[in-house]
């Protein structure tokens, strides 16, 4: 007998969203530092606020299960498509990078400390949330529903004043563990969450993007104090992003490639990242454009719309014939 898993659509839609945006953000041309702090607001926190949203412990009643599961999920694709692409940088990306202080054990090296760069360096996601995910879990055993959240915004807070270490990215898991809180708030929550006129929605969000385009997301002095206030701007994106996902799944046919694109954001997010970070030596070795290319920042998004979609194929085909890079078991 075959048991299906439901999808939740408009899920998988978001996360297609938030990967065109990184996709159209690591494209060329490099736009200015405005935009780096744009994309901590309108990509990051969303990414681990529905990481939250989807958090189960249901199928694991002991953290020892939980963790073996999230190894799997995890960190078991993020090993294979390091090493694949590791090999790739060994046979000809470093000697066309043209970087001697690279040696070529540095990789290695970024991989036993967490702090991926690189290879595939964007995958510093997955790495945070591998360690955010266990932290969650045993708060959660431990705590009172009240006070979960609450616990979380103060461990980010004080993450973003302290020497943290940067150790298997453990400064970003606690610095994104109150996102991660208020999506599991969020879902347990929806019907208060939901009272909220969407005209303040909408209000917050402008005031958040005006926030963010005026404070250094990363090294404002008054972060810690803004923190409770960057969760409801935070809350008030996603809920934008979610409200137009709804939409679509309510109103548009559902096709396969939309789970398949959205709901593996970790083969899009290492493939993308890699091709992207090819392409960009390749063009720079060739063209001597010396880091990025020049041209108008609209060039981006249909560059970065194309580096997405002509990769559906390849994530297609993994799916497919190599499906144990994912830790997915066959359907009984």
């Amino acid at each position: 007998m075959e048991v299906t898993k439901q999808r939740i659509y408009w899920i998988d839609l978001c996360r297609l969203f938030i990967i065109i945006t990184v996709a159209i953000n690591h494209v060329p041309p490099k736009l200015g530092e405005i935009f780096h702090d744009w994309n901590h607001y309108l990509v990051i926190t969303p990414s681990f606020f529905l990481s939250g949203y989807c958090f189960n412990s249901a199928a694991s009643k002991l953290l020892s299960d939980y963790f073996s599961r999230k190894c799997r999920t995890l960190l078991r694709p993020t090993l294979c498509f390091f090493f694949f692409f590791y090999i790739l940088w060994l046979l000809g990306g470093k000697a066309l990078a043209n970087d001697d202080s690279i040696a070529w054990y540095t990789p290695l090296i970024e991989l036993a400390t967490g702090q991926l760069d690189t290879i595939i360096a964007p995958m510093w996601y997955v790495i945070a949330l591998f360690v955010i995910q266990p932290l969650y879990f045993i708060l959660r055993e431990h705590l009172p529903a009240n006070w979960l959240f609450p616990v979380c915004l103060v461990m980010g807070c004080v993450s973003s004043v302290l020497p943290i270490p940067h150790f298997w990215e453990f400064h970003q898991a606690l610095l994104y563990l109150p996102v991660y809180a208020l999506g599991a708030a969020y879902r347990r929550n929806n019907e208060v969450f939901g009272r909220i006129p969407f005209a303040a929605v909408i209000l917050l969000c402008i005031v958040g993007i005006v926030l963010f385009t005026v404070l250094e997301y990363d090294s404002t002095p008054y972060l810690l104090a803004l923190s409770p206030f960057i969760m409801v701007f935070t809350y008030a994106w996603v809920r934008v992003i979610i409200t137009g996902a709804e939409w679509i799944d309510r109103n548009c046919t559902h096709y396969q490639w939309i789970s398949d694109m959205g709901g593996n954001t970790i083969i899009l997010l290492a493939v993308h990242c890699y091709v992207i970070g090819v392409t960009k030596v390749l063009v720079d070795h060739l063209l001597q454009t010396e880091g990025y290319l020049e041209g108008h920042p609209l060039y981006k998004i249909p560059i970065g719309l194309f580096s997405i979609f002509s990769l559906y194929p390849l994530v297609i085909f993994i799916l497919r014939y190599v499906p144990w890079i994912l830790g997915k078991k066959k359907k009984v």
